[in-house]
């Protein structure tokens, strides 16, 4: 970890912060060139150095990329790597290459549904909603009763990008009659996938309240009023010791859910469980942020808006609160259940 914590020091961070905020021209087109240069530049730093393989390591540095924001495909690439390595296939992703998981077959559904992956005469011809990066990844998981891995490039796989809260790059992805390099498994495969994907979702969302707490608890210390810093007035020092605590808690919870999935346990349950406290912490965290730094919070030149405006995305991104809490309740009772 100490190389990751090295790479995104203090001077790259700021950089990839901005990677979240696409600049706008007069004409009100996006500049993309710059943070797209810069993506790929994190993205070959962070492949060089290499990826740990431990669920804890693999926790921590998601808690660390949620800190500095980072935007871009790793998160992807390494839940990927768990389904191709369950289904022995490894070696079809080269090293360096990135890959995107499709998985919503509609706006609102939840990663956890398992619709139908269409195919005619062995050629997929499907659609996939909110897959991110899409547009600089080698390769696409289409998540379905069945699992595809397909090539990006295909010139039957066309790109429609949203203009969503974060300003990210979420993908409309559609599929026409495009060839599968390879089925990799199917829904029973993916549902352990998907619990360690969460439980490295909900450590990013723990690290974006970090840096949104931190950020703030900056401002309080710089900002005077009254002949002293807006820290020290009772009110505002409660709240941020609140949160601080809040945040602590939902480390140590997304931990311990990586300890679960690390011994092989059913991580199902922890894995909602974490991520739907993480993902309401964050709203929370990134909404007092703002409130702390007042109307300076929104100009675009403050990272408190930026905080604000991930945080709005990456909560829903494998699941809102509300999806989660629903398939975490019979998970729940079973547990009670056994004992």
């Amino acid at each position: 970890m100490t190389a990751f914590t090295k790479f995104l020091d203090t001077e790259l961070a700021p950089l990839v912060r901005r990677m979240a905020d696409r600049p706008r021209h007069p004409d009100g087109a996006d500049d993309e060139t710059g943070n797209r240069q810069i993506r790929a530049m994190v993205w070959q730093g962070l492949a060089e150095i290499g990826l740990p393989t431990r669920q804890q390591d693999l926790v921590e540095l998601a808690e660390l990329l949620g800190s500095v924001l980072y935007q871009g495909p790793l998160l992807d690439t390494v839940s990927a790597g768990d389904l191709l390595a369950r289904a022995g296939l490894d070696g079809l992703i080269r090293k360096g290459e990135a890959v995107a998981l499709a998985i919503r077959a509609h706006g609102a559904a939840s990663p956890a549904e398992l619709a139908p992956v269409v195919t005619e005469h062995g050629l997929l011809s499907t659609r996939r909603y909110f897959v991110g990066f899409a547009a600089e990844v080698e390769h696409l998981v289409v998540v379905g009763d069945r699992l595809a891995l397909v090539p990006r490039d295909h010139p039957t796989v066309t790109l429609r990008r949203y203009e969503e809260t974060g300003r990210g790059e979420l993908f409309d992805v559609r599929f026409t009659g495009t060839p599968v390099t390879a089925w990799i498994g199917d829904g029973e495969q993916w549902r352990p996938a998907l619990a360690t994907a969460r439980i490295r979702q909900a450590a990013y969302l723990v690290g974006l309240s970090q840096g949104a707490l931190d950020l703030a608890v900056r401002y309080a210390t710089a900002r005077r009023q009254f002949g002293q810093p807006i820290g020290r007035f009772q009110a505002l020092a409660f709240r941020l010791a609140e949160l601080g605590i809040r945040i602590d808690a939902a480390r140590l919870l997304t931990r311990d859910a990586a300890r679960e999935a690390e011994r092989g346990l059913d991580a199902r349950l922890v894995a909602a469980q974490s991520l739907a406290t993480a993902a309401e912490l964050a709203r929370t965290v990134t909404t007092a942020a703002m409130q702390i730094h007042g109307a300076a919070g929104m100009t675009s030149g403050n990272d408190a808006q930026v905080f604000y405006r991930r945080a709005a995305i990456e909560a829903l991104w494998l699941g809102s609160p509300t999806q989660l809490r629903a398939e975490a309740a019979p998970l729940l009772l079973e547990r009670v259940s056994d004992r």
